[in-house]
């Protein structure tokens, strides 16, 4: 059955309801349904900085009589690049709604690791010292809830209020909130991390028995000892590839060099380290901009050497 509303227009028709009229906004894919619901509701505002679309609201709040706005911002460094305009707001005693953008609960790291999701950062954490509230609705709540989250109480202090909505709670289908308690079950990932006496060995070997073996180097692998390794690098025949925040790390000359593999990489790079039956990591987490969302088919056909100095990203 097609479903007629999904959360962030329900969001958007609460918001109305409550005297919301115009939205402060810079785009962010981790609002894309926010937006897409605001701007039917909401004289849209698109701005150049976060930072201005938070004193833009907060100005426009203090002098409008009729009209109410709010900010929107997407995760990661929409929410960092706001954090000053909702200080100010707070030491002002002055009202800013904040809407950010987070992504979706699966990819939540949890605080177990750094990042997982792309442009994940714990905005609610960031914002709480300097807000009246700052929270994430990890699942759909009703205009009652949601009411008591915007509305300041009379007789309490003004201040910025943020509310981090993850990308999959906005487009959520509304049809089944009733049905469906949006709980997310917390995959377990099996880790087979097994020691060796010799890892060293162990590598030499998988790579002797590999037939289409590849190389992805990251940034953990710092440039000094790249620049070392380079005339023995470009004598290995073996395709290596980089990941974006090492591409400094190989001459692009290199008749082994295969570009970037990821999300935004070259296409080449991509097909070679997804036919490979071998590949060795080396000072790359893995993260989702590098394997793709669905990472249980990175490498499908084929066995990952992982090698980083953070426990948890293994």
């Amino acid at each position: 059955m097609k479903t007629k509303y999904k959360y962030s227009d329900q969001v958007a028709i609460w918001l109305k309801k409550l005297g919301y009229t115009h939205c402060f906004f810079l785009s962010g894919g981790n609002i894309m349904h926010a937006q897409e619901s605001f701007r039917t509701k909401f004289k849209c505002i698109p701005i150049i900085h976060e930072v201005a679309a938070g004193i833009a609201t907060e100005y426009f709040n203090a002098t409008s009589e009729k009209n109410k706005a709010l900010a929107l911002v997407t995760a990661g460094p929409g929410i960092t690049n706001i954090i000053t305009a909702i200080g100010g707001a707070y030491l002002e005693s002055r009202e800013l709604l904040v809407i950010g953008g987070q992504v979706k609960r699966e990819d939540l790291s949890n605080s177990n690791l750094r990042q997982r999701g792309i442009q994940e950062i714990d905005g609610v954490k960031i914002a709480e010292p300097i807000t009246n509230l700052s929270i994430r609705l990890d699942k759909t709540i009703n205009f009652e809830k949601f009411k008591k989250l915007v509305e300041i109480p009379e007789g309490k202090r003004k201040g910025p209020i943020f509310i981090e909505i993850p990308l999959d709670i906005q487009g959520y289908p509304i049809s089944k909130i009733d049905r469906d308690k949006v709980k997310t079950k917390n995959k377990k990932i099996i880790n087979n991390i097994k020691k060796y006496k010799s890892k060293s060995k162990v590598i030499v070997n998988l790579l002797n028995k590999s037939k289409r073996p590849s190389i992805l180097i990251g940034a953990g692998v710092s440039r000094e000892t790249a620049i070392r390794l380079q005339n023995s690098l470009k004598k290995v025949g073996i395709p290596i590839m980089l990941t974006w925040n090492a591409s400094d790390r190989m001459d692009s000359n290199s008749s082994n060099y295969f570009g970037r593999p990821n999300t935004w990489g070259q296409r080449y790079s991509n097909i070679i380290i997804q036919q490979s039956d071998m590949l060795l990591a080396l000072g790359t987490r893995l993260g989702l901009q590098q394997s793709g969302f669905n990472w249980k088919e990175f490498v499908k056909n084929g066995d990952i050497i992982h090698v980083d100095i953070d426990l948890d990203e293994l």
